[in-house]
């Protein structure tokens, strides 16, 4: 995969893509704050911090790969409170809001079933690109139907070195050549993969993919951080 496969359009210091009439994020973990505070650390709401910066994108239709949610757990009336606060915003500024099903999004479904133009799907097709969070393995009609899928779910990174020779990580973008086994997929014909960044600043990213899922049949040909650096 090169930068000329891309089917997307990256937006320079933003974790965000464009496609046509919509726009693309990934990984919001509204109410990651109470998870920090169960493991000793104080930081306050960012809830409206991170609405406001999708509200702010000047697109018609928004697609989110996954993990609205911060926790794992039974969603609490605070918790509730917060994502349905996010979703109603969404609903009320976007023509069609559309949500892949991440591992962290059990129960969602009470929220968005509220809302005529938000969709909670496992997966979604627009032309030949398929969308999914990226913790399950693709479907079949996915892998068949699509030439590039656009992951989240593993908040991708990269090590670099300032000048002054001292480390430092920072998000990126995962370009990845896939080859799906054709036991599985008989009628596939996926080739590439993007992996988005994590949309929420505040949570971990990582430049150890694991090789799980459809990571196991994929090979990361580029990173390109979050300002547009090819590494």
């Amino acid at each position: 995969m090169d930068l000329e496969d891309i089917p997307l359009r990256l937006k320079k210091g933003e974790p965000i893509a464009f496609l046509d009439e919509y726009a693309v994020i990934s990984d919001l973990h509204i109410g990651f704050e109470k998870e920090l505070l169960n493991d000793g650390y104080v930081i306050w709401d960012k809830t409206q911090e991170t609405l406001d910066k999708i509200l702010h994108i000047e697109k018609r239709k928004l697609i989110i790969l996954g993990d609205i949610r911060g926790s794992f757990t039974q969603i609490l009336p605070l918790e509730g409170g917060m994502i349905f606060r996010v979703i109603n915003s969404l609903s009320a500024k976007f023509e069609e809001v559309i949500i892949t099903k991440g591992n962290h999004d059990g129960g969602l479904s009470k929220i968005t079933s509220r809302l005529g133009n938000v969709q909670l799907v496992d997966e979604f097709i627009y032309k030949d690109i398929g969308f999914m969070h990226g913790h399950a393995m693709p479907s079949k009609k996915l892998v068949s139907e699509s030439t590039t899928v656009c992951l989240g779910h593993m908040h991708p990174a990269v090590t670099l070195k300032d000048s002054n020779s001292v480390y430092y990580k920072q998000d990126c973008w995962l370009l990845m050549d896939v080859r799906m086994p054709k036991g599985l997929y008989p009628q596939g014909k996926l080739k590439y993969a993007v992996v988005f960044p994590k949309f929420n600043p505040y949570i971990g990213s990582s430049d150890d993919i694991k090789k799980k899922g459809i990571m196991k049949y994929s090979k990361t040909v580029k990173r390109i951080t979050t300002d547009l650096l090819v590494v």
